[in-house]
C-alpha cells in the first residue's frame, strides 16, 4: 500500500473497522461472494482459487464464491461444496494463502432450494413447497429448464440446518475467519420466507413469524456452532433473482427475521442486489437503505456502486462496509489502484476467462 493519503473523495473507505472482538479491517472495502463456476470434478475450489483469493488480499475481508453445503443440491455448473475432507483441505489452502498476505476471508454458505437441478444430482431439487415457475435458467455452458421441485418434510428441513452447522465447522476448521449465510438471491433461506414459494401451513410457513422461521434458527445455531461475531447474513429485500416475486406480507416476514436476528450479534449484514435501485414495495427505499433502518449493527453496502458513491454512502452513515464485486474481479489490485487514486479497468465477460 502506498505512504500517500488516498483521494478525499474515497477516504471514508479507508478507514479501519473492529469487525467483532476478533477481527480487525484494515479498510471498509469488501470483495463481493462472485459465482466463477470453477470446480474440479468432485466439487472442490480449483487450485486457481488459492491465487485468486490471495491476489485480493488487501480487501479488508474477502468473501468467497457461494460454497454448496451438502450433496445433492447443485443447481449450476462447477460450484464448489465443503461437505467431505478433500473440499476442506482444498479451501484451507485458501485460507492460508489469503492469511500468508495479511488477509482476511469468510466462506459463503450456499443451498440453492429449488435452483438445485436433477441435470447435477440426478433427483429433483428440494425446496420449502412444490412451487414451479417454468422458464429458461441462468446458466453456463449448458442449456437447462427449470424443474418443479420437491417440497421438503420437516425431517429434511432439520437435516439441512445440520448441513449448515457442519458445513460452517469445516469452514472454521479451515481457517476462515468466519462464514456468510447466503440468504439471498432467491436461494433456500429466502424462498421459505417470501410468499410466492412457501405456501405450507406447517410450523415453518403461513405467518410472518412461521415464514422467517427457518432464516432465524439457522443464524442461531451457526452462532452457537462457531460464534455469532463468525457469522454474516445476507438478505435481498429486493425480489429480483431466481424468479422470486414479491407478495404482500414479505417484508413483515423480512422484518420478523431482522428484529430476532439482531440480539444475536453477527458480524455483519450484507445487502445482496445486483443494482441498489429505490423499490416501491420497500417505500421507495434502496434495498441497503430498508436494512439501515431496522439493523443496529455492521451493514454491508453493496449493489453496483462506484468507489465514490460507496465512499459516500459510509461517509453519511448508510453503511459501514462496501461491497464490490464485478469490479474487484476486473482489477484484482483494486484496493492499492484506490488508495494511489489510478484508474481501474472495466469489467466485461472476458475478465471470467481469466479464472482457473
Amino acid at each position: 500500500m502506498p505512504d500517500t493519503s488516498p483521494p478525499a473523495d474515497l477516504a471514508p473507505l479507508f478507514e479501519p473497522l473492529q469487525l467483532g472482538p476478533r477481527l480487525w479491517l484494515p479498510n471498509r472495502i469488501l470483495l463481493a461472494p462472485c459465482t466463477r463456476n470453477r470446480a474440479t470434478p468432485d466439487l472442490a475450489p480449483t487450485p486457481g482459487a488459492v491465487d485468486h483469493y490471495a491476489a485480493r488480499a488487501a480487501a479488508g475481508l474477502l468473501i468467497t464464491e457461494a460454497v454448496l453445503i451438502a450433496p445433492g443440491i447443485q443447481g449450476y455448473v462447477d460450484t464448489p461444496g465443503i461437505f467431505t475432507d478433500a473440499h476442506q483441505d482444498a479451501w484451507a489452502r485458501v485460507a492460508e494463502a489469503v492469511h500468508a498476505r495479511g488477509g482476511r476471508v469468510f466462506l459463503q454458505l450456499w443451498h440453492p432450494g429449488r435452483m438445485a437441478h436433477s441435470h447435477f444430482n440426478g433427483v429433483p431439487p428440494r425446496a420449502p413447497s412444490a412451487v414451479f415457475d417454468p422458464g429458461p435458467r441462468r446458466q453456463t455452458r449448458v442449456t437447462l429448464e427449470h424443474e418443479p421441485p420437491v417440497a421438503l418434510s420437516e425431517a429434511e428441513i432439520l437435516g439441512v440446518l445440520g448441513a449448515y452447522e457442519a458445513a460452517a465447522q469445516r469452514a472454521i476448521a479451515a481457517g476462515f475467519d468466519g462464514v456468510e449465510i447466503h440468504g439471498a438471491n432467491g436461494y433456500l433461506p429466502e424462498q421459505f420466507w417470501r410468499r410466492h414459494t412457501n405456501r405450507r401451513t406447517d410450523l415453518w410457513g403461513g405467518t410472518p413469524e412461521r415464514r422467517a422461521r427457518f432464516t432465524v434458527e439457522l443464524c442461531q445455531r451457526l452462532a452457537a456452532a462457531v460464534g455469532a461475531d463468525r457469522v454474516g447474513l445476507r438478505l435481498s429485500p429486493a425480489a429480483y433473482f431466481s424468479e422470486m416475486r414479491h407478495s404482500e406480507g414479505d417484508t413483515a416476514a423480512l422484518d420478523v427475521i431482522l428484529a430476532r436476528v439482531a440480539p444475536l450479534g453477527l458480524a455483519y449484514l450484507h445487502t445482496g442486489i445486483v443494482s441498489d435501485d429505490p423499490v416501491d414495495y420497500l417505500g421507495g427505499l434502496t434495498s441497503t437503505e430498508y436494512l439501515r433502518a431496522r439493523w443496529p449493527g455492521v451493514l454491508v453496502g453493496n449493489g453496483g456502486y462506484t468507489p465514490e458513491a460507496g465512499a459516500g454512502l459510509i461517509g453519511r452513515g448508510g453503511c459501514e462496509l462496501i461491497a464490490f464485486g464485478k469490479l474487484f474481479l476486473a482489477n484484482p489490485d483494486l484496493v492499492e489502484r484506490l488508495a494511489a487514486g489510478r484508474p481501474t479497468e472495466a469489467y466485461s465477460r472476458a475478465v471470467l476467462d481469466r479464472f482457473t
